[in-house]
């Protein structure tokens, strides 16, 4: 669990001091059995080597604490414990996100026919995709309800669609007047994927983008990089 640096610092913090102290305790006085002091020169032998002894413990005891304390538990911090299934969970989610486009804040989308194309802009904040509509009027169609609505590309040409209602909600702005909101389903081309998606059709006159795409086409397939634009390719 040590790296190199630690075990030498165990060395230096731990056995080194041990080894100095213990060769202290060998210093101690020669007892001459034929003197008559021989019984007070053993006495103070004994309590030298009770002191080094003691000298000896509480060192070890304060160089086990110091390393405790600044190298094992900064390390066992450090350590995170993973179940075998959380880990290969982690592993699948690596991978998955290994399979996803890269795509850039702003990117081109078309219509799958071809007929209109938006330079647009990604809103990973935004829920909902959002396109700029106008002229918007309600259709049945085989009981069904339709909207036929017109819009205006990035090369400012006007285009007609005629899509099935997913939801449609009614709005009250803070001035209170009501506003009915719609919510179609479109076919897209997104680089070279053809998705249905939900989009609003709201009044995006005052915007630089007239398409804004939201999490509900991105959510699963794509990773956007903010610092990047185009990265699908298209026009400038």
């Amino acid at each position: 669990m040590f790296r190199n640096l630690s075990l030498f610092k165990i060395y230096c913090f731990l056995i080194l001091p041990t080894l100095l102290i213990s060769t202290a305790c060998q210093h101690v006085p020669n007892i001459n059995s034929n003197s008559d002091s021989n019984v007070n020169e053993i006495k103070a032998a004994i309590n030298n080597l009770n002191e080094c002894k003691k000298n000896l413990e509480d060192e070890r005891e304060k160089n086990l604490r110091k390393i405790i304390r600044s190298e094992i538990i900064p390390e066992l911090r450090e350590i995170r414990l993973y179940s075998k299934k959380e880990i290969k969970k982690q592993k699948l989610d690596k991978g998955e996100l290994l399979k996803r486009t890269l795509i850039g804040r702003v990117e081109w989308i078309e219509t799958e026919d071809g007929k209109a194309r938006f330079k647009a802009r990604v809103d990973t904040g935004a829920q909902t995709n959002s396109l700029h509509a106008f002229n918007i009027k309600e259709k049945t169609i085989d009981g069904e309800l339709y909207v036929e609505f017109e819009t205006t590309d990035s090369e400012d040409k006007t285009h007609s669609f005629v899509d099935k209602v997913i939801k449609k909600s009614v709005v009250k702005s803070t001035s209170g007047n009501s506003d009915v909101r719609y919510v179609v389903e479109m076919s897209l081309r997104f680089g070279d994927r053809v998705i249905k998606s939900n989009v609003n059709l709201n009044d995006r006159t005052d915007l630089k983008h007239k398409f804004l795409i939201g999490r509900n086409l991105l959510i699963g397939d794509y990773l956007v990089d903010v610092s990047q634009s185009r990265l699908l390719g298209g026009k400038k």
